[in-house]
């Protein structure tokens, strides 16, 4: 009996020790309203609620991406007391009520112009109880990083803004990313098949942002599954940032 007995406890503190890191975020799925779009998304906040908390916005690549590639960076953002709110933009992941982008269809009301997602997440986080509104973040990822930029430049800029990958990162989003008053990172790596190298390249040489470069590490969000130490840097980078 006592290696039933042994087992026994050793299940019992396996199960004390995922409660305590599962308590250590709260989570809350939520829907907002988009042109007519139920915007579906997950809130994360940190268990620690002692005043106001900061926050970053995360969005995720086109065409096939969603909300879940951010799960393991929100869970590791609220370790280091960094709120998130991951949304699927509209034809994306669970965001399908007026219908659903397929892989390869360039649709310009849900790609180019999916941008009003992203004012619907700000707004809905800067009238959260819980949240500083002084202290909001994005991050995008691919073509959501000029999404991001478009947001800003259509309602109000956050305070800081990662870009994971955008090879389009348009002309207008380089101005405005340069007066916004915003801190702007653009992060890539070499080995990244789309014109995202060479974008970041062209903004590192006129130094118009902060930028990264990983010799290996893929495209966009699959930077953070393929290189694991990037998820706390980015939330060092944005706690920095909030607190200038």
């Amino acid at each position: 009996m006592k290696p039933v007995i042994k087992h026994l406890s050793l299940i019992i503190l396996l199960g004390l020790f995922l409660i305590k890191v599962n308590a250590q975020q709260i989570t809350e799925h939520i829907v907002l309203e988009s042109d007519g779009w139920e915007i579906k998304g997950v809130l994360t906040l940190p268990e620690d609620q002692s005043g106001n908390i900061p926050l970053v916005i995360m969005t995720h690549t086109m065409w096939g991406g969603n909300k879940s590639e951010y799960k393991k960076t929100a869970a590791v953002f609220a370790e280091m007391g960094v709120a998130s709110l991951r949304i699927d933009l509209r034809g994306h992941g669970e965001s399908t009520n007026k219908g659903k982008l397929e892989r390869g269809d360039v649709d310009p009301k849900l790609v180019f112009e999916a941008w009003p997602d992203i004012i619907a997440a700000h707004k809905f986080v800067k009238s959260h109880p819980k949240i500083d509104s002084t202290k909001i973040g994005f991050i995008g990822a691919s073509y959501s990083g000029d999404l991001i930029a478009k947001s800003g430049r259509n309602y109000e800029f956050g305070t800081a803004y990662v870009i994971l990958a955008s090879g389009m990162f348009s002309s207008e989003s380089m101005i405005w990313m340069r007066y916004s008053n915003a801190d702007w990172l653009h992060i890539v790596a070499e080995d990244d098949h789309t014109f995202a190298p060479e974008t970041v390249r062209l903004i590192k040489e006129r130094d118009w942002a902060e930028t990264i470069f990983y010799e290996n590490g893929g495209h966009a969000t699959a930077m953070l599954e393929n290189l694991p130490e990037l998820d706390s840097r980015l939330a060092q980078w944005f706690l920095e940032k909030f607190t200038n």
